[in-house]
C-alpha cells in the first residue's frame, strides 16, 4: 500500500466538527484565494436558503487563473504562498474544509475543471477564458446562512467585491504605519518558520454594531474588543483553525498601534485592557506613555509616595491627581518609571520632615537672637500647648530656612517655625494686634496632633474642636492674665 494512502478522511465527521465552530470560513477562504491573485473583481452569491439548501458561488477575474487543481484537493500540498508573505494561508488547507461543508462543488478555471460529487472527485476538460470559479453547494440552516452574509459585510476588500448583487462598501484607514511582525514563511526545504518582517498595518473605525477585530490583509480573523480594526498587510501567524492568534502576537500588535496612535487616543480609551496591556511591555514609546497617563488622570498627577504620605495628601489639595499603586501593572509602572511619565508626590510636593531620623535638618536660630516678637509668640504658643494639647514641655524651634515651603510644622510635640517664609512683620507688634495670625497658625499645626492628612474629616474636627476650645479658655482665664504681655 502506497505511503500517501495510509490517512483517510471522514468528510461528514469533518463537517460536524466545522459547524460547531462556525463556518464563516466557507466564505473566507474561496474569497482570500481571489484576493491573492491578480484580480480585479470578485463577485460572490449566496442565496437564501430553500428546503435547506443553497449555492456558494465565488467568481473572479484572474488572468492566470486557478494555478494547480490540486491544491483545491490535496491537504497540506506545497503551495507557492507558503513563501510570499503577501499571501494568505500556509497549511494549503482552508479549501478542502470548505469542500467538506458541500453536497456537490466545481471549480472552473483557466487551466481546466474539478468537480466534486456523491461519486467522486472529476478532473474535466471545461476551462474559462480568465479568471476561476468556485461553486458549492451545501446545506445551510436560515441562521447559518445570515452568519455567512454577516460576515461578508466585515470583509475589507482590496478590490471591488460584489456580493448578492451588492458592491461591499469600500473602507478609508484612519491611519496606516509600519510596524516589525511576527510572520510565518517556508524555507527551501518547505519548513515552516517564524520570523519577523517589517509591513504596514491598517486602522479603520469600527461600524455601528462591529467589535474591533484584527485583520489578515482584508480577511477578519478574531475580534480584540480593541479600539480600531488592525488590517495586518503581511501573512499572520494564525492557528490552523485560522481564526485566532497568540496572546503574544496581540501584544506585539498592541504595542505597534499604541506608539502609532497615542497622540490620537481619547481619555475614555486610556484605561482600556488593550492600552493596559501595551502599555506593560518594554517597547512601547515614552511618548505613549506620558499619553496614557495624561489621558487616564490628567496632565497634573502625581504617583501615591509611600515614603511621604503627607505629600500624597498635599498633592490632592493642591489639585494633582494622585496615581495608586494599584493602577498599573509592576510591568506598567517599571515603564512609568523608566520614562519618567509622573513622578513620586514626595518629589513634586514634598512635605518637610524635620523630626525623621532621615529628614534634613532645618537651620535654627539661636536662642540669644530671638527678637522680642519671637519670644512672645513662644510663650503664647507654650501656652496653648499646655492648654488644648495637654503638652507641658512643648520643644519650639524658629528656622530659617528660605528654600523650605512650609510656614511651620508640627509633631510628636515638636513645632518648627519657618521665619524665613513668616516674615518680621509676623512677629512685630502688640501681642492684640498678633493674637489673630498666631492662632490661626497654631490651630493649624497643632491640628496634626490628631491627624496628619490636611483632606480628613478628623482634621476638619480637630480644627473646629481647638478654635473652640480656645475661645473657652480666652473667656475662663483670659490669656493677658494667664501670661505677661511683654517678655
Amino acid at each position: 500500500m502506497a505511503r500517501h494512502s495510509w490517512v483517510q478522511v471522514d468528510l461528514d465527521g469533518l463537517r460536524n466538527k466545522l459547524k460547531r465552530r462556525g463556518i464563516r470560513f466557507a466564505v473566507y477562504e474561496p474569497i482570500q484565494n481571489a484576493f491573492d491573485e491578480d484580480v480585479t473583481r470578485v463577485d460572490v452569491t449566496l442565496p437564501r436558503p430553500e428546503r435547506g439548501c443553497t449555492t456558494l458561488t465565488v467568481a473572479d477575474d484572474s488572468p492566470a487563473g486557478f494555478r494547480d487543481l490540486a491544491d483545491a484537493y490535496t491537504m497540506f500540498k506545497e503551495s507557492y504562498k507558503q513563501t510570499d508573505a503577501a499571501k494568505r494561508g500556509v497549511f494549503n488547507l482552508g479549501e478542502k474544509l470548505v469542500l467538506a461543508l458541500c453536497e456537490e462543488a466545481t471549480i472552473e478555471t483557466t487551466s481546466g475543471s474539478v468537480r466534486f460529487d456523491s461519486a467522486g472527485r472529476h478532473i474535466g476538460r471545461k476551462k474559462t477564458d480568465k479568471g476561476s470559479v468556485f461553486t458549492g453547494r451545501m446545506r445551510l440552516t436560515i441562521e447559518e446562512w445570515e452568519e455567512l452574509c454577516g460576515a461578508v459585510t466585515l470583509l475589507i476588500p482590496s478590490v471591488p467585491l460584489c456580493f448578492n448583487g451588492q458592491l461591499i462598501p469600500a473602507r478609508k484607514p484612519v491611519h496606516e504605519f509600519e510596524a516589525v511582525l511576527e510572520t510565518v514563511l517556508a524555507n527551501d526545504e518547505g519548513e515552516l518558520r517564524r520570523s519577523q518582517r517589517k509591513t504596514t498595518v491598517r486602522l479603520y473605525e469600527p461600524l455601528t454594531g462591529e467589535t474591533a477585530m484584527l485583520y489578515e490583509m482584508g480577511i477578519p480573523v478574531v475580534q480584540t474588543g480593541d479600539r480600531w480594526h488592525a488590517d495586518v498587510q503581511q501573512k499572520v501567524p494564525l492557528n490552523m483553525e485560522r481564526d485566532n492568534v497568540t496572546p503574544a502576537y496581540k501584544r506585539d500588535l498592541r504595542v505597534a498601534v499604541l506608539n502609532a496612535m497615542s497622540r490620537k487616543l481619547e481619555a475614555e480609551e486610556a484605561p482600556k485592557p488593550w492600552v493596559q496591556d501595551a502599555l506593560a511591555d518594554d517597547r512601547v514609546s515614552g511618548e505613549a506613555v506620558h499619553a496614557v497617563l495624561d489621558l487616564q488622570f490628567g496632565e497634573n498627577h502625581v504617583t501615591r509616595d509611600p515614603s511621604d504620605l503627607e505629600a500624597n495628601h498635599r498633592a490632592v489639595a493642591e489639585g494633582f491627581a494622585v496615581i495608586p499603586s494599584t493602577a498599573f501593572s509592576r510591568e506598567a509602572w517599571g515603564n512609568i518609571r523608566k520614562h519618567g511619565a509622573s513622578l513620586p508626590a514626595g518629589q513634586v510636593t514634598p512635605t518637610p520632615k524635620p523630626f525623621h531620623p532621615d529628614g534634613k535638618p532645618l537651620e535654627t536660630i539661636p536662642e540669644e537672637k530671638y527678637s522680642d516678637g519671637m519670644v512672645r509668640f513662644e510663650r503664647y504658643a507654650r501656652w496653648m500647648a499646655l492648654r488644648l494639647l495637654n503638652r507641658p514641655g512643648l520643644s519650639l524651634k524658629f528656622a530659617r530656612a528660605p528654600g523650605w515651603p512650609p510656614q511651620a510644622c508640627y509633631g510628636d510635640g515638636k513645632l518648627h517655625v519657618n521665619v524665613a517664609r513668616l516674615g518680621k512683620e509676623f512677629f512685630a507688634g502688640t501681642l492684640h494686634g498678633r493674637i489673630e495670625k498666631w492662632s490661626d497658625l497654631l490651630i493649624h499645626e497643632f491640628a496634626h496632633e490628631y491627624e496628619s492628612n490636611h483632606l480628613s474629616e478628623n482634621y476638619y474636627k480637630a480644627l473646629t474642636r481647638l478654635g473652640g476650645k480656645l475661645a473657652r479658655l480666652m473667656l475662663e482665664e483670659g490669656y493677658a492674665e494667664a501670661v505677661p504681655l511683654t517678655p
